[in-house]
């Protein structure tokens, strides 16, 4: 992984294509930050690598896999002509959602681990004052912003092809926010927010159970699919309760310590009144949405519960 992120990261700078950009995203003030501008070129090369995956999983990886799930769902015999045409539609669809929760998977592993190496090594101790934890910057967590930008506009962009305004309004909300944290401003806080995504592998663990593993249902009680239901029970639980803590319990004390250490430091001169309102109010909305999820979960598991521990009762064909 290290060496991974060290090649991405030393990418040279296209200089007759990126340089023109950053000059005018300067020059308009668009971009005012040197250390934002810096790093414009490894925030591209992040998006791109995400895109390489993206296109791996929606030509190789996923068609196979797609059309063998389709077929042990309903043999090609027992088709209809105009059944088969929409099956291919909805296959296309699959593929492409599947490559998705890939990329969102893959990212999820990456961000993690340059998160969590950080936080091993750094934490009150090492930043004892508030100026410290708002103000600081390092290449470590340089690292960590230019990953998560990268991956965030990405997000927004294949967003727009194949999925929701939601999720496009997530991703540059997300993309502005990191963002915010090259100028640099509060990068020590980066790491410990990206923790949200500690839920995010049990959350594509089990979008790909649902459309991929063998469901119990009245006509399928087979020992595979009781297997499968169980672990697919086994991973809801889990996913529950790092929901629970790492997005509710760490998400609202971190929001708490941040704002603490903004009053504290709101009187320096380094302080920025729009980008700390923006931080804020965007962390706040995502504790609340956070809340309201959870309770979604919930009742999703009741459902569950009510259907006698059944995970998914519609076929993959019917599933959304």
């Amino acid at each position: 992984m290290d060496t991974l992120v060290t090649f991405i990261m030393g990418l040279p700078c296209p200089v007759g294509v990126l340089t023109p950009v950053s000059t005018f995203l300067s020059s308009k003030k668009i971009i005012t930050s040197p250390n934002l501008l810096m790093q414009m070129h490894s925030i591209v090369y992040v998006a791109i690598a995400y895109h390489i995956v993206f296109l791996v999983s929606q030509w190789i990886l996923f068609p196979p896999l797609v059309r063998l799930r389709f077929a042990c769902e309903k043999p090609e015999n027992d088709k209809k002509p105009e059944t088969k045409v929409d099956d291919e539609i909805k296959q296309a669809d699959l593929v492409n959602q599947s490559a998705v929760h890939f990329v969102s998977l893959v990212q999820s592993l990456v961000i993690l681990y340059l998160s969590l190496s950080y936080l091993s090594g750094h934490g009150r101790s090492t930043h004892p004052t508030p100026e410290s934890r708002v103000f600081s910057q390092s290449p470590k967590t340089d690292v960590v912003c230019v990953f998560a930008v990268g991956y965030f506009v990405w997000d927004a962009l294949i967003s727009v092809m194949y999925s929701s305004f939601p999720f496009v309004l997530h991703g540059v909300v997300s993309m502005v926010m990191f963002s915010i944290g090259l100028q640099p401003y509060i990068q020590y806080y980066a790491p410990a927010f990206l923790l949200f995504e500690l839920s995010n592998p049990f959350l594509n663990f089990r979008w790909f159970g649902i459309k991929y593993l063998p469901q119990v249902s009245d006509r399928n009680h087979s020992f595979v699919a009781r297997v499968c239901n169980a672990l697919q029970l086994a991973n809801n639980v889990i996913l529950m309760l790092v929901f629970l803590l790492a997005r509710i319990v760490w998400g609202w004390l971190k929001i708490g310590e941040l704002c603490y250490d903004f009053f504290q430091v709101r009187n320096d001169p380094r302080f920025r009144p729009l980008e700390t309102a923006v931080i804020v109010a965007g962390n706040l909305t995502l504790d609340v949405l956070n809340v309201v999820w959870f309770s979604t979960m919930l009742g999703v598991a009741k459902r569950i519960v009510s259907k006698r521990g059944r995970v998914q009762d519609k076929p993959v064909t019917e599933a959304h």
